[in-house]
C-alpha cells in the first residue's frame, strides 16, 4: 500500500515522494489517483490510477543504504545481456527499463560500457537506441543511489568507481 510521504521507485520515472491521493473527474467518472512527484524533476507531477494493477506493479519501496552497498560490490559479478538481433534486443531493454529492477538496470548498464568499448576499437558508435536506453538505466540508478546515499547524482558514477576499487 501506497500512503502519502512514502518515497518510492516508479518505472521511468524514478525516484518519487507520493503526497497523496487525489480525485480527478475523467469523462462522468470521478477516478481516484495517487500523486507522485519525482525528486529530480521539481515541477512535474505524475497521477497514478489508484485501481491499475499494472501501473502499481511498477512501483516498489526505494532500496536500502545496505541494498546499494551491496549492488555496487557486486557490480563486477553481474552478466552482460546484450542480443545481437536488434528488435529482440529493444524489446528487452525496454523491459529492464520499465521495471525499475536496480540487478537489471545494472547488467545493462554494464553490457551497453561493454558494447561501446568493443565498438569504440572499431571506430564505431552505439546505435541511437542503444545510447538512449543507456541514459536511462544511468539516470534510473544514480537517482536512486543518491537519494539513498544522500549524494548527488552526477556524483554516483565516482562513488561507485571508488567503492569497486576498493
Amino acid at each position: 500500500m501506497i500512503a502519502a510521504g512514502d518515497v518510492v521507485h516508479y518505472s521511468l520515472d524514478g525516484v518519487c515522494e507520493v503526497s497523496g491521493i487525489v480525485e480527478k473527474k475523467l469523462g462522468e467518472q470521478l477516478r481516484r489517483f495517487y500523486q507522485l512527484h519525482p525528486l529530480y524533476r521539481k515541477n512535474s507531477v505524475i497521477y497514478l490510477p489508484t485501481d491499475n494493477e499494472m501501473l502499481l506493479s511498477r512501483v516498489r519501496p526505494v532500496l536500502t543504504k545496505e541494498e546499494v552497498l551491496t549492488a555496487i560490490s557486486e557490480i563486477n559479478e553481474v552478466d552482460s545481456v546484450w542480443i545481437d538481433a536488434d528488435a529482440a534486443r529493444k524489446e528487452v531493454f525496454q523491459q529492464i527499463i520499465r521495471s525499475g529492477e536496480h540487478r537489471q538496470l545494472i547488467s545493462l548498464v554494464k553490457t551497453l560500457y561493454e558494447r561501446k568499448a568493443v565498438m569504440q576499437e572499431d571506430g564505431r558508435k552505439l546505435r541511437s537506441a542503444d545510447s538512449s536506453f543507456l541514459k536511462d538505466a544511468e539516470r534510473l540508478i544514480n537517482e536512486e543511489f543518491a537519494y539513498v546515499l544522500g549524494i548527488d547524482p552526477g556524483d554516483v558514477p565516482n562513488y561507485i568507481k571508488e567503492r569497486i576499487r576498493k
